[in-house]
C-alpha cells in the first residue's frame, strides 16, 4: 500500500515471520523518489510501480527478514533431515551408518511433533529444545550407550546444518556424554556351549556354524550375515572379511579351525555359485542370493536361551569374548589375539576379555604353589 504522510511518501506492507507465525508490518520510505520527481502524480505512479515490484518479490517467496538472515534458516525440520540424509548418501556414507542417522533423526522428529515443535524451523531449534530432548531420551530408560549414540548423531546432524547455513548454532555441542556402562556379557563355559550345540543340532544346525564362527574365528554376527561363499578359502584356512563388510572398515582374514573347515567343506562342495551368501534368507539358512538379516541370529539365540534356561548374561556376542579369552589361556600371545579379534589396541582388547571366569578360583586352588 502506497501512503503519503507528513513524514513523506512510503510503502506499507505486511510479511509473515516464520519464527513467530505472526504478520509483521514493514515500511519502506521513498525519500530519494520524492527528491527526484517534482510532480505529485509522477511520484505516486513511481511509488505504485515500486509497490508492484515488491508484491511480485513477496509472492515469489522473498522476505525482508532474509536480508540479514539466510533464508535457509527457515527450512522445515523434516526437509532438513531429508537434505542431510541425501547429502550423506551422496558422500558414500556406509549403509549401516546411514540407517543409524535415519533412525535417530526420525525418533527426534516424532518427539518434535509430540512436544509442539512440529512447526519449528532449522534455525529456530536451539539449545533449550535440545536439552529438553536429551532429558527425555534419558528419562525413557535408554542405556548410557544409546543416549551417547543419540547425542553423537544429533551433533553430526546439526553440525551439517550449521556448515550449510541451515542453523544458527549446533545446540547439541557442549552436552556431556554419559559414562560407559560395564558390559553385562559373561563368558560361556564349556558345559553351556555343549547345551547350545545340542539345542541347535536338533532345531537349526546352521546356527552351530554361526556360533563357531563367532567363537573360533572372532567374526561379528553382522559380518557373518554378509559372508559369501567366495570369501571362504579352505586351502588357506581363512575367511576374507572385505573392508565394506568389516566393522572397522578394514579388510581382514579371519582364521578357521579344523572343526570349521569340516563344517564348511560340504556346503562349498554342493554350491557352484560362489556369489551366494553363506546364510541365506530361508528356513534352513542355506546359501542363497539374499542374505539373512543379522537380527535373525540374535532372535534365534534369545529363543535358545529361553528354551535352555541359560542366564541372560550369556549372549551371542559372549562367544566372541569367550573365544578370545580361551586363546589367551591357551598361551597364544596378546598381540596375535589382538590381530585375530580385529581390535585397534591391546587396551580395547582388554575390555572384551576382562570377564569373570567361574573356573579361575578352582584353577588357582588346584595349581597354586605352596608358600
Amino acid at each position: 500500500m502506497v501512503k503519503e504522510t507528513k513524514a513523506g511518501l512510503m510503502i506499507e506492507y505486511y510479511v509473515l515471520n516464520p519464527s513467530s507465525g505472526t504478520m509483521e508490518r514493514k515500511r519502506m520510505r521513498l525519500t530519494k523518489l520524492v527528491k527526484r520527481i517534482p510532480t505529485k502524480r509522477g511520484r505516486l505512479l513511481a511509488a505504485q510501480q515500486v509497490a508492484d515490484n515488491l508484491n511480485s518479490k513477496l509472492r515469489g517467496g522473498w522476505t525482508p527478514l532474509h536480508e540479514t538472515e539466510d533464508g535457509r534458516l527457515y527450512t522445515p525440520l523434516r526437509e532438513l533431515r531429508e537434505k542431510f540424509l541425501a547429502s550423506k548418501k551422496a558422500e558414500g556414507c556406509r549403509p549401516t551408518t546411514l540407517t543409524q542417522y535415519g533412525s535417530v533423526t526420525d525418533i527426534w522428529l516424532r518427539w518434535c511433533e509430540d512436544n509442539g515443535f512440529a512447526d519449528c524451523f532449522s534455525g529456530t531449534f536451539l539449545r533449550p529444545q535440545a536439552v529438553r530432548y536429551m532429558d527425555d531420551v534419558l528419562e525413557l530408560g535408554n542405556r548410557n550407550r544409546s543416549y551417547n549414540n543419540t547425542l553423537k548423531v544429533m551433533r553430526a546432524f546439526f553440525q551439517w546444518g550449521l556448515e550449510h547455513l541451515y542453523c544458527k548454532e549446533n545446540p547439541f555441542v557442549g552436552m556431556k556424554t554419559l559414562k560407559k556402562e560395564p558390559k553385562i556379557r559373561g563368558l560361556v563355559p564349556p558345559d553351556a556351549r555343549a547345551i547350545i550345540t545340542e539345542y541347535y543340532k536338533n532345531t537349526r544346525p546352521a546356527m552351530n556354524i554361526v556360533c563357531q564362527l563367532v567363537y573360533s574365528s572372532a567374526i561379528r554376527p553382522g559380518e557373518i550375515a554378509k559372508i559369501q561363499l567366495k570369501h571362504i578359502h579352505l586351502d588357506r584356512h581363512c575367511i576374507v572379511i572385505p573392508a565394506d563388510n568389516a566393522k572397522n572398515h578394514k579388510e581382514r582374514f579371519a582364521a578357521l579351525t579344523p572343526s570349521l573347515d569340516g563344517m564348511l567343506a560340504p556346503i562349498l562342495s554342493k554350491c557352484k555359485n560362489l556369489d551366494l551368501y553363506l546364510f541365506g534368507k530361508n528356513e534352513e539358512l542355506l546359501p542363497d542370493v539374499t542374505p539373512i538379516n543379522k537380527q535373525y541370529f540374535q532372535k534365534s539365540w534369545d529363543r535358545m536361551r529361553k528354551a535352555t534356561g541359560l542366564p541372560k548374561e550369556i549372549q551371542l556376542y559372549s562367544l566372541r569374548d569367550t573365544g578370545l579369552t580361551d586363546l589367551l589361556h591357551a598361551g597364544v600371545d596378546q598381540l596375535t589375539v589382538q590381530h585375530h579379534a580385529d581390535h585397534s589396541s591391546l587396551a580395547i582388547q582388554n575390555i572384551y576379555t576382562d570377564h569373570f571366569d567361574s573356573g579361575l578360583n578352582k584353577k588357582i586352588y588346584e595349581n597354586a604353589p605352596e608358600f
